[in-house]
């Protein structure tokens, strides 16, 4: 009854629902679509179609036979092969899988893949994402590319607020996710030497489909999904998928922060040896994100909530602020919209072509991507009692304090508030155009892989921040006005001061190109491969900023408003670029690797790797890296290079598979955070242990999967900052696991997934007295599910169970038991019901 009602509260999902089912209805019986191509990449279709997208949303289905070792690689290989004959680290995440960790985003379920470390503590998109004990200094995924259907969503995974994961979502047309750790990354992408994940998708050679409705239980969010997909003749199949959701979010914010949806289809042509497919994304959504808020240090790595705030549940966002009038980059005024949070807008459209040639096998995928969107959070600047933050900022002793909106409009207040830094942010275009044409052929029993990839990345963002005073009263934060003792006012009545604190215009290209060889053969048992890679970019375009400002009249009045005389809003005036790019960079990658097959169920591999990533928008943040002409500074080389050694063994029997693999890194780096203000030029090293494994016990309906990733990382040196040498990199754990134990029965399934860490410091200047540290946690997830009738499942999940507080990154380096410091913790528990129909 749940879903109908929720059915009519959105037509669309109505709509969506009785057509696929009256589709479903009128399906004749018809003959199943041919194999395809011995060429064309398997999809994992015939683990079942998904509906109720997006791991927020995911209804638990019956999990995979523990005998995956033979599946299909198609990521960053020269060619598909199976995980026992590749001498690199893979893994992959099915639908049903995906639903076990009962992820509320999309990178929470990235936490399930071996030696991922995935911080998502700001909601749906702006994670931190990164891979055995490669640094993580400031956002993004710098040194892991997330890619669709073999290209990457964008080229640089860490453009300043434009993280790569703001633009992909986990929905019903995804058919795995599959990933490569180091090994040939290096070599078979650009920008990613420590890895790729990749959403592969569904094509429809496995006809059905599925409507799903799921709904927050503890919480308001409800969404829609759906996928079809099936043959039109003989010869073509299709599939489309895609989602539809609206609600406040997992945390409180006053409003429906999450608006929006996304739709992909793709169309195949069988050829005689190939096919050729067409794909198409449209993705339009906003979602509320959660930056550093006020949080109580507990001391011992415990952390809670501050007075009257809970970071978990609560946000920055108020219902008293959604609208506020600011100014762009170059002094344009504009009404801004809070409820956008990060909006999301994709059109993408490509194709791949798969045949075989006169002897050549070709493989062509290309695909054109016009991003645009932006960003919009509060982000908390200062945090105290409203009366000292007052006096420091009309700079004097005793200021009045007056609360100008919500219930207690009008009279005085001296609580704990916070000074909201607010992050205003366009992406007028950060769009990417990507191709990568590849040929193989075997030469006696050597087989050639040669390719050329072609990248144009747009990075034209323009960020102005503002600043305002407002409560923390934890839910609906509401503007104060501060008036010093002479009655002058120093804020306007929804709290904003010192307007345009800084303005930035970035508008810079990247083209990157790189022809690319891979050779390799076998020898009875053992098989081998060596590649390399030439990676070249041009780099053109300016940033424009200014710190500064001028008077300003806010309100438009015609006079200047009070408090705005002298500090002013910073405008970019475009007549002279504060920084330019005008540069080439190059580097040669290569790898090399062999694997040998012990038994029919063994192997055993090792692999050395040299990889880059390529520096973009956040080298002009560091000092004298860039001439004033735009040419590279002294010493500086635009990449940053990373050296990896790894070996690893695999082994199936009877109902369980075993994937240990040691690895050594060390990475360059030149890096800074726009923040903070802080530079990274460092190197880094970090060796471990990954070891991924599942078990199931025969003959009955118990099985437990699972991964824990050791990591010994250091800080070998650093050009800024000695005090930092020695040092473990910040929230770099020892230890990182997932393990899922499940039961299934006939016509229900249930099961936890542990998810947890050690202990590890929130900064990296770690050696100090009350350093920031988080302990040891684990986070418990549960989930199950009833088939009520055939094909209508009702699954539940509790993401969270224990309400635990962790802390993924915090501001400061230090705090003493009883202070207040601004940090980003995990959601809180969150409870999820599902309903999904498969046909």
């Amino acid at each position: 009854m749940q879903n109908i009602v929720s059915l009519k509260k959105h037509p669309i999902a109505a709509a969506v629902s009785m057509l696929l089912l009256q589709c479903c209805a009128v399906r004749a019986a018809e003959p199943p679509v041919p194999a395809s191509s011995s060429a064309e990449p398997a999809t994992s279709e015939s683990a079942g179609p998904l509906t109720v997208g997006e791991a927020d949303s995911l209804a638990p289905e019956v999990a995979p036979s523990a005998e995956k070792l033979e599946e299909v690689v198609v990521t960053a290989v020269a060619r598909r092969t199976n995980r026992l004959d590749t001498s690199v680290s893979t893994s992959s995440i099915n639908p049903d899988e995906a639903l076990q960790a009962a992820p509320r985003s999309t990178e929470e379920l990235f936490r399930s893949l071996p030696g991922i470390r995935s911080e998502s503590s700001g909601g749906e998109g702006n994670a931190n994402i990164t891979i055995r004990g490669i640094p993580l200094a400031t956002g993004g995924s710098k040194y892991l590319q997330l890619w669709e259907d073999g290209l990457p969503v964008l080229e640089y995974g860490d453009i300043n607020f434009a993280n790569a994961d703001n633009f992909l979502r986990f929905d019903g047309s995804v058919a795995r996710v599959e990933s490569i750790r180091g090994g040939s990354a290096s070599t078979f992408a650009s920008d990613s030497p420590g890895g790729v994940i990749n959403f592969i998708s569904k094509t429809g050679e496995s006809e059905g489909g599925s409507i799903g409705e799921s709904f927050g239980l503890d919480y308001t969010d409800y969404r829609t999904d759906f996928s079809y997909g099936g043959k039109l003749s003989d010869s073509i199949n299709y599939h489309i998928g895609g989602f539809y959701r609206t609600g406040e979010g997992i945390r409180h914010t006053g409003f429906n922060g999450q608006n929006g949806g996304q739709i992909k289809a793709n169309i195949t042509k069988h050829l005689d040896g190939g096919y050729l497919r067409f794909y198409v994304k449209h993705l339009d959504d906003r979602v509320s994100t959660y930056l550093p808020s006020p949080v109580l240090v507990k001391g011992g790595g415990s952390f809670g909530a501050a007075p009257g705030y809970d970071a978990r549940h609560d946000s920055l966002y108020s219902q008293y602020q959604t609208q506020v009038v600011t100014y762009d980059a170059f002094g344009n005024r504009r009404s801004r919209d809070l409820t956008d949070g990060v909006h999301a807008l994709v059109n993408a459209f490509g194709f791949e072509f798969d045949k075989e040639l006169a002897g050549w096998h070709v493989n062509n995928k290309f695909r054109n991507s016009t991003i645009s969107g932006g960003f919009i959070s509060p982000f908390t600047a200062g945090v105290g009692d409203a009366q000292t933050l007052a006096d420091g900022i009309c700079g004097c002793i005793g200021a009045t304090v007056v609360a100008e909106q919500g219930p207690n409009r009008g009279t005085p207040y001296n609580g704990l508030a916070f000074q909201n830094l607010l992050f205003d942010t366009s992406f007028k275009d950060v769009g990417l155009l990507v191709d990568d044409l590849k040929l193989s052929r075997d030469f006696g029993p050597i087989s050639a892989t040669a390719g050329f990839y072609f990248a144009r990345q747009k990075i034209a963002i323009d960020w102005n921040s503002w600043q305002f005073l407002l409560q923390t009263l934890g839910r609906d934060p509401v503007g104060l006005s501060v008036t010093g003792p002479d009655g002058v006012a120093v804020s306007n009545n929804n709290g904003l001061y010192n307007p345009g604190l800084l303005s930035w215009s970035w508008n810079l290209n990247y083209d990157t190109t790189a022809p690319y060889l891979n050779l390799g053969g076998a020898i009875g048992k053992f098989s081998w491969d060596v590649s390399g890679r030439f990676d070249q970019v041009k780099a053109r375009g300016t940033l424009s900023q200014s710190a500064g400002g001028q008077p300003i009249d806010y309100n438009g009045d015609g006079t200047i408003s009070p408090g705005f005389e002298t500090t002013g809003a910073a405008f970019v005036t475009g007549i002279d670029p504060s920084g330019r790019v005008n540069y080439g960079a190059q580097h040669f990658e290569y790898s090399v690797g062999g694997n040998y097959r012990l038994t029919p169920k063994s192997s055993a591999f090792v692999r050395y790797s040299d990889g880059a990533r390529f520096d973009a928008d956040r080298l002009l943040q560091i000092a004298n890296a860039v001439n004033p002409d735009g040419s590279l500074g002294a010493g500086t080389k635009g990449y940053d290079e990373v050296r990896q050694l790894e070996g690893g063994y695999k082994l199936q029997g009877p109902g369980f598979a075993f994937y240990p693999t040691a690895f050594y890194t060390v990475t360059d780096e030149a890096n800074a955070d726009i923040t903070t203000g802080e530079t990274f030029l460092r190197r880094y090293s970090a060796y471990g242990v990954e070891l991924e494994g599942r078990y199931r016990v025969l003959n009955t309906g118990f099985n437990i999967t699972g991964n824990v990733t050791y990591t010994h990382a250091r800080i070998d040196s650093d050009r800024v900052n000695a005090l930092v040498v020695g040092n473990t990199p910040r929230r770099q754990a020892d230890f990182i696991w997932t393990v899922t134990p499940q039961y299934e029965a006939q016509r229900w399934r249930v099961g936890v997934t542990l998810q947890g860490s050690s202990a590890y410091f929130l900064n990296d200047d770690n050696r100090r007295e009350n350093a920031l540290k988080q302990g040891a946690y684990t986070i418990l997830n549960a989930f199950g599910s009833v088939d009520l009738i055939r094909g209508l499942t009702f699954s539940l999940s509790v993401n969270n169970l224990t309400d635990a507080f962790i802390v993924t990154e915090a501001e400061e380096a230090t705090g003493a038991p009883g202070s207040l410091v601004r940090a980003r913790p995990l959601s809180g528990r969150s409870i999820l019901g599902a309903l999904k129909y498969d046909f």
